[in-house]
């Protein structure tokens, strides 16, 4: 009972982790703090950029124009009024200016002058024409020093200033200056909507600036839990008043016959704080308010950019610290953010995090991931699980980004840890099993099977039953030339401990090269390389370990020799090609080894170097699939016995790196002389063959034996050089 409750713990728990990401994202309004990050990247590489046409124009105030003013942030209101003056000449729709003016300013002078002026009036010299011409010098004179009076005068002129208006609450919990906004309604805005921005204390430009403004609106922006601005609150509250930003109050005054249609729109997403579609910072024109104070009221260019536009005048000078970090730059001048929330609303392109998909996004998110988790628990093959999953994974990355090109935002990471987090514990849970399993099985078979052999069986278990798999091998067969007269020589102590110190070197160099031992029978070695481990290269492996096998004899014999040991000498026959490779006996004993037609030739080309004087004989396969990787020779066409068709043999002579100039010599001209052997020049076949016997080559010997036989056979037009063997 505690087996079957645990047994089904970790699953249900794998089943709770699919669903929890999704609904968790459900309550977590995007992007969630996992999915920031990757957010901001899609925002600045993948997602389109918003329209950002020539409607909005930002006047900046950076630092070249602070310089060429010799003023530092904030200028004065002067220059505020002059440049208002400047820019109503050239027409534009709205001046918006990113500040406002809480405190009144540059009155000590004017005060002084106009108090002057009243005392003349007052006394008889007031009376006089000179007094009076006096006291209006100093009347205009105050009114030219009032630095105030002049930024009014500007504004009410121009008729389409939009002032900000602050939260006073916001500067480090402590209230700022300046007199309390009075709020004006917002157009059409929805009754009973509750924005998701509050002011505690609106704080705006002093009376009679605001009186002269056409609107003032908030300056807020949103900041997320890491401080970066990716949405923006188009309307604000302020007790039982609202607050229209400065991106919606400049769009209506702009626009006035939309009015009411973009404050619906404004609210309509997200609750009224959508997310920002961000447009080409670079596309939106910027022209240093120096510029504008410069120009000629009769500038061309100026006037083609600034006519009907709206225009944002804000600060991006380095000491103004009115930079803002966003998913596009870390430092980014505020005014764009008011800027691009203006694009967007007049262009009708905003992103949702809260529209009418988000709860296919979440909830539809949690009841995918547990569906297909439930789905990948039955699948067997872990890299169909993994691949399901990177696959789901990318498919909803995928179905992200395409709704964030869109306007939908969708719960990125949340997604991806939906998908993978439930396969990785499933992933863990099956290696857990499975090494419980590879542990039993390895203490179950250690002892009576080849490591290899056992390896395979611990990482496929599902092949401890009778059977096998048709495979591309290379059968390796060895066997000692004269066995029969050496075991007459030695008693069988001596014949034992010199046949298992044979066995055991040649064993050793076949296991190196990644050979199995099939079975020993007697005093040959069966093995194959390709099996049960796959091996591209089985054939080359095949080879080498015949040819080490050819060294490591001449090595014992050496040592053999020195213990008055006769000599041994052995025969390999090498073939590759399909051949079934599997489990094979009765369900209580069986032996992993190989059948084929390939097998049964490797064994008949052990037998055949003994016709030829070799000591490696290969078959075509095999010679084919080593290519310049072995050095060989081909020998002659031979029909073996029990087949009808003639096949090619070949001599496995060295590896490259060891071919000697001799033993090079030796194969080209054998070549030569095989090929007019087999275009029935005999004469010349034999001057060449004989050359080579004569320095002690045997196989050459064998076709110089054979010739008396062939001339007299009166060879026809058909002739095809294949010489029949009559022994295995």
């Amino acid at each position: 009972m505690k087996a079957t409750i645990k047994a089904s713990l970790v699953p249900t728990l794998l089943a709770v982790l699919a669903m929890a990401p999704g609904i968790w994202a459900a309550f977590d309004p995007g992007p969630g703090r996992l999915d920031r990050p990757l957010y901001d990247n899609l925002v600045r590489s993948v997602v389109p950029r918003a329209t950002a046409d020539d409607s909005v124009v930002f006047v900046d105030i950076d630092d070249g124009t602070l310089q060429a003013l010799a003023e530092r942030w904030p200028i004065q209101r002067a220059t505020w009024a002059k440049l208002i003056r400047k820019l109503n000449g050239f027409a534009p729709s709205v001046i918006c200016l990113d500040a406002f003016f809480p405190e009144p300013n540059g009155r000590a002078d004017s005060d002084l002058a106009l108090s002057i002026a009243d005392r003349i009036r007052d006394t008889a010299l007031g009376d006089d024409p000179e007094g009076e011409l006096l006291a209006d010098e100093l009347d205009k004179q105050a009114a030219e020093r009032d630095a105030d009076r002049q930024l009014t005068r500007a504004i009410a002129e121009a008729g389409n200033v939009v002032l900000g208006v602050a939260d006073g609450s916001l500067a480090g919990g402590t209230l700022i200056g300046g007199e309390v906004a009075e709020l004006q309604p917002v157009p059409g805005l929805p009754a009973g909507y509750t924005p998701t921005v509050h002011y505690l204390t609106p704080r705006g430009s002093i009376s009679e600036l605001a009186m002269a403004a056409r609107a003032q609106a908030g300056l807020h922006v949103s900041y997320s839990a890491d401080g970066v601005i990716r949405r923006y609150g188009y309307v604000a509250r302020a007790g039982s008043k609202h607050i229209a930003s400065l991106a919606l109050a400049v769009a209506q005054i702009a626009d006035p016959k939309r009015a009411a249609a973009l404050a619906t729109s404004a609210v309509a997403i997200d609750g009224g704080d959508p997310l920002i579609r961000w447009p080409d910072i670079g596309r939106i024109r910027r022209v240093p308010l120096i510029d504008v104070l410069e120009a000629d009221p009769t500038h061309a260019a100026l006037h083609k950019a600034l006519k009907g536009r709206i225009v944002f005048v804000g600060v991006s000078a380095i000491g103004a610290a009115d930079r803002r970090q966003t998913p596009l730059r870390a430092d980014l001048p505020g005014t764009y953010v008011h800027a691009a929330a203006t694009l967007n609303l007049l262009n009708g392109e905003h992103t949702s995090s809260d529209g009418p998909h988000a709860p296919w996004a979440t909830w539809g998110l949690s009841a995918a991931s547990l569906a297909l988790y439930l789905l990948w628990r039955r699948i067997t093959a872990t890299s169909v699980v993994v691949a399901g999953a990177v696959l789901a994974s990318a498919a909803w990355l995928g179905l992200g980004v395409y709704g964030l090109n869109h306007g939908a935002l969708i719960p990125l990471v949340p997604g991806v840890l939906a998908f993978t987090v439930p396969v990785i514990g499933e992933i863990a849970l099956r290696v857990g099993r499975a090494e419980l399993q590879r542990q039993q099985i390895r203490e179950a078979f250690q002892f009576y099977l080849a490591p290899a052999v056992v390896e395979q069986l611990v990482n496929n278990p599902d092949r401890l039953k009778l059977g096998g798999e048709r495979r591309e091998i290379t059968a390796f067969f060895s066997d000692v030339a004269g066995f029969t007269t050496l075991s007459e020589r030695l008693d069988p102590a001596e014949l034992t401990k010199l046949l298992n110190e044979y066995l055991g070197a040649m064993t050793d160099v076949i296991l190196e090269e990644g050979g199995t031992v099939d079975k020993y029978i007697g005093d040959a070695i069966v093995a194959m390389f390709g099996a049960p481990i796959g091996q591209p290269d089985h054939a080359v492996r095949a080879c080498r370990a015949a040819l080490r096998c050819r060294k490591k004899l001449a090595e014992l014999q050496v040592q053999w020799r020195a213990r008055g040991l006769p000599e041994i000498a052995s025969r390999i026959g090498l073939n590759s090609g399909v051949a079934v490779v599997g489990n094979m006996g009765s369900a209580k004993r069986f032996d992993y080894t190989m059948l084929g037609d390939a097998v049964n030739l490797a064994a008949r080309l052990e037998g055949a170097n003994k016709a030829y004087g070799t000591d490696i004989m290969i078959g075509a396969e095999t010679a084919r699939l080593v290519g310049s990787a072995i050095v060989v020779r081909e020998l002659d066409l031979v029909q073996v016995k029990g087949k009808k068709q003639g096949i090619a043999v070949f001599e496995a002579v060295a590896e490259p790196a060891e071919l000697d100039g001799p033993t090079r010599d030796r194969v080209t001209l054998f070549a030569q002389g095989l090929a007019l052997w087999r275009k029935t020049d005999f004469d010349g076949a034999a001057e060449v063959f004989g050359r080579l016997a004569a320095a002690g080559d045997a196989p050459s010997q064998v076709f110089l034996d054979r010739l008396p036989a062939v001339r007299a056979m009166g060879l026809g037009p058909d002739w095809d050089g294949v010489f029949e063997m009559t022994t295995k």
